[in-house]
């Protein structure tokens, strides 16, 4: 009996050691930082818990150029191209911002209500309508057509509201996403979940991939991404497939989140961010689903993070940041699908994150601008005051910042670290 006494400290050291193993496997294998849950402004950080930065940000210039995103539509994705924004708002306002300086360059009213776009194909400036077309302009023809509200100096004006589209296709539904340009031939997902692949010229259907019919469906934005002759797309069902780009064929189709819920709201499992391809790895994850890794070569899932996102996500080295629909910035190993941490938890929802000299930031939609660095803790919070669209796309070159508010203004945004 006094032998059994005397190990029993042993017994009880055993099974606590037991217990913390357990405890690190159920967190997934996560690595936490001491300050991942720090509260504090820019001015009010500790200086003694994390490294020292000196984070500063200036508004270089900001300009009201639409009317922004208003009613049904989708978000509505500026472009560049060689060092110019293009920009559309609901209301059908196409305009050109240099972002050397944010003057307007031109603003055309096509007199059109817009749902999805923007893209630049083949010169073209290609934009979905509410009334299920396609239309494109001809940027040459659209820059020499200059009209600037406002302004009294206008030059060649003409009548917009007969401004006719270069190219005008009827759908079979409203586009969701913007449309891609594969040579000649447009790609376009519509927001019934089919996928075409379309001659603008002769308007015939070279090939489409029908959905799956399901009950509820709202406008996902997720884009079909083309990567060596091969299309893959996410759909509101929960799956994602990948295509042969001459014909079409199905090379496969995996389930990544079964639809599930005591109704239709519940079993929404939207697509609404973008695929993201590296290194042969297709990561992917539906709104109310998970974070998923796949083979692009046979769809086989190699791992799953259960995260739900309508952002897309930034991969850099070996982690991989976004920002859940439950307002939480996280940092995932890119390899496992592990968590290496989060963010403290925040009331305001996140656009995605972007990077800027080893700093991960992100804004909330009602402005305010969050700095982290790799390691999750929390360096840098500044309210900016801008009205932002939960997808809002960021440009960025270097420490420049460029992006559209909700409300129509173009900011551009100096950061220095």
């Amino acid at each position: 009996m006094i032998k059994y006494k005397f190990l029993a400290p042993i017994y009880l050291l055993f099974l606590c050691s037991c217990s913390n193993i357990l405890t690190w496997h159920l967190d997934m294998g996560v690595h936490k930082n001491n300050n991942q849950n720090i509260e504090a402004s820019s001015d009010s950080i500790n200086k003694n818990q994390i490294p020292s930065y000196n984070i500063n940000t200036k508004i270089m210039w900001d300009i009201s150029v639409n009317s922004g995103i208003k009613g049904n539509t989708g978000y509505l994705y500026p472009v560049v191209s060689q060092n110019v924004m293009y920009t559309v708002d609901s209301d059908g306002l196409l305009s050109a911002i240099s972002l050397n300086n944010g003057k307007i360059l031109w603003n055309v009213p096509i007199d059109i209500n817009i749902t999805s776009g923007l893209s630049i194909v083949n010169n073209y400036i290609c934009a979905g309508t509410t009334t299920a077309r396609l239309v494109c302009y001809d940027i040459d023809r659209l820059s020499s057509n200059k009209y600037i509200p406002l302004i009294s100096n206008v030059s060649k004006l003409i009548s917009f509201s007969d401004y006719k589209a270069d190219i005008d296709i009827d759908l079979i539904s409203e586009s969701s996403s913007p449309v891609q340009g594969i040579d000649n031939l447009f790609l376009i997902k519509l927001d019934n979940d089919d996928l075409f692949l379309i001659n603008p010229e002769t308007k015939e259907t070279v090939w489409k991939s029908t959905s799956q019919i399901i009950s509820l469906r709202s406008k996902g934005s997720s884009m079909p991404i083309v990567l060596n002759d091969t299309v893959y797309v996410a759909r509101d069902n929960g799956s994602i497939s990948s295509h042969d780009i001459s014909d079409g064929e199905l090379n496969w189709f995996t389930i990544l989140s079964s639809r599930s819920g005591r109704n239709d709201l519940e079993s929404q499992r939207d697509a609404e961010m973008n695929i993201n391809i590296e290194n042969d790895i297709l990561y992917y994850g539906h709104f109310q689903g998970e974070l998923n890794a796949l083979d692009i070569s046979s769809g086989q899932i190699i791992w799953s993070s259960p995260f739900s996102f309508i952002n897309d996500v930034l991969i850099e080295n070996n982690s991989i940041y976004g920002t859940t629909t439950d307002n939480i910035l996280v940092s995932i190993d890119r390899a496992s699908g592990f968590l290496n941490w989060k963010s403290q938890k925040s009331d305001e929802q996140l656009t995605q994150p972007f990077m800027i000299n080893n700093i991960v930031m992100a804004f909330s939609t009602e402005g305010t601008l969050v700095g982290f660095t790799k390691d999750g803790a929390l360096i840098y919070e500044k309210d900016f005051g801008f009205d932002l669209h939960p997808q809002t796309k960021f440009i960025v070159k270097k420490n420049k910042l460029y992006f559209q508010t909700s409300d129509g203004d173009i900011v551009h945004l100096l950061i220095t670290i």
